[in-house]
């Protein structure tokens, strides 16, 4: 007989870059908190996108991570990406995003996050939805891949990406590789 393993819960991860003039941090967060619960925050300095995002969504933008320090199952990789599109398309002006939200999955073994464009090494969800590996654990560590984002290769959103998965383990809830 065949018995299938239910993988563990992972940490669902939020990255949302946003106009400063139009929203505060608090209205997302209260949003997120809503729906997951208690949610880790973390600004990062760097996000070297955001002259690529002016262009449709206009200056002043602003990036900030939001954590669940809850866990969830995998699955809701596609509800949190589907609600993501329903907010930004909520938030839109004149047809153009005034908030872009990345979600994603942080797991012991990886982090995922949800896209609607498919490429070679992305995943089909369902609803036309894609996941996409931007790190792999090695050696304890998360390490990128050619094809990781380059809002999510620096050393400060590595580090704090680490931190998540220690935190997620800390939890007692999952088990090392």
């Amino acid at each position: 007989m065949l018995i299938t393993q239910t993988p563990s819960n992972g940490l669902i991860f939020f990255s949302i870059l946003y106009r400063e003039d139009l929203f505060e941090e608090n209205f997302f967060k209260k949003k997120l908190a809503a729906l997951y619960g208690d949610m880790i925050v973390f600004k990062p300095q760097n996000n070297p996108l955001v002259e690529y995002y002016t262009k449709e969504m206009g200056a002043g933008l602003t990036r900030v991570f939001f954590v669940s320090s809850e866990t969830y199952p995998r699955e809701y990789l596609l509800s949190t990406k589907l609600k993501a599109l329903e907010w930004e398309n909520e938030l839109a002006q004149d047809s153009k995003r005034m908030a872009n939200i990345d979600t994603g999955l942080i797991s012991p073994e990886n982090f995922i996050l949800a896209t609607t464009k498919n490429y070679s090494h992305r995943v089909y969800l369902g609803q036309n939805i894609f996941a996409d590996l931007t790190y792999q654990c090695v050696n304890g560590s998360f390490e990128s891949l050619p094809w990781t984002y380059p809002d999510y290769v620096d050393l400060e959103k590595l580090e704090f990406l680490n931190w998540c998965r220690n935190y997620l383990l800390m939890q007692g809830r999952v088990k090392t590789l």
